[in-house]
């Protein structure tokens, strides 16, 4: 209960005298800061989209895989929409220094709507599992949602600004959008689920 000192002008309580640490049950840890775990995402997010870190070369038509879509689609799935399209603004700007063809609009968009998406489709998809799965089975879906928006959304949009042929985007989708989909399941999934407990 909050006690009130009444001493006139100067009344106060005993949790505005006292800071929440020390009011706290020791062995208590609170609640992570949201500046802090957005910034650490920030941060990947700029490394693995600005840097080869973050593209595995491969044989195909891409040549490489990344998994920069990673962070983004955590940020979404942790943060909600507006933060994983921060993010994916983040990966499209790396992305469009670091790569060729250096389009914007191919770059950057699909990557701003992968971490909006992941956000969204998790927020739906927890409505699907039970009391005790529902972080996972929405982790899983936005995962697989963001990394699908990510790789069909650049293919999309090349194909219409003429930077790739039909058999360069079928041979992208299945050798480079499977692949960098299972790399988000396997690595955004238990991350999500274990900073969402």
């Amino acid at each position: 209960m909050d006690l009130l000192c009444d001493v006139g002008p100067a009344a106060f309580s005993l949790k505005q005298a006292f800071p929440p640490s020390l009011a706290e049950p020791q062995g208590v840890r609170p609640p992570p800061k949201k500046s802090l775990d957005w910034f650490v995402l920030a941060m990947i997010t700029v490394v693995a989209a600005a840097t080869p870190l973050g593209y595995l070369p491969v044989p195909g038509t891409a040549g490489f895989l990344t998994w920069a879509h990673i962070p983004v689609i955590l940020g979404g799935i942790l943060r909600g929409p507006i933060v994983g399209g921060g993010l994916g603004l983040l990966f499209g700007a790396g992305n469009l220094l670091a790569v060729a063809p250096h389009n914007p609009l191919v770059q950057i968009l699909p990557r701003f709507l992968c971490g909006q998406v992941a956000g969204m489709v998790f927020s739906m998809g927890r409505k699907f599992g039970q009391s005790g799965s529902s972080i996972t089975v929405g982790s899983l879906m936005a995962a697989l949602a963001g990394s699908f928006v990510n790789t069909a959304g650049v293919v999309l949009l090349a194909l219409t600004q003429g930077l790739m042929s039909s058999d360069e985007a079928i041979s992208t989708l299945l050798f480079h959008g499977a692949p960098e989909a299972l790399l988000a399941v396997l690595i955004a999934l238990p991350l999500a689920v274990t900073l969402s407990a």
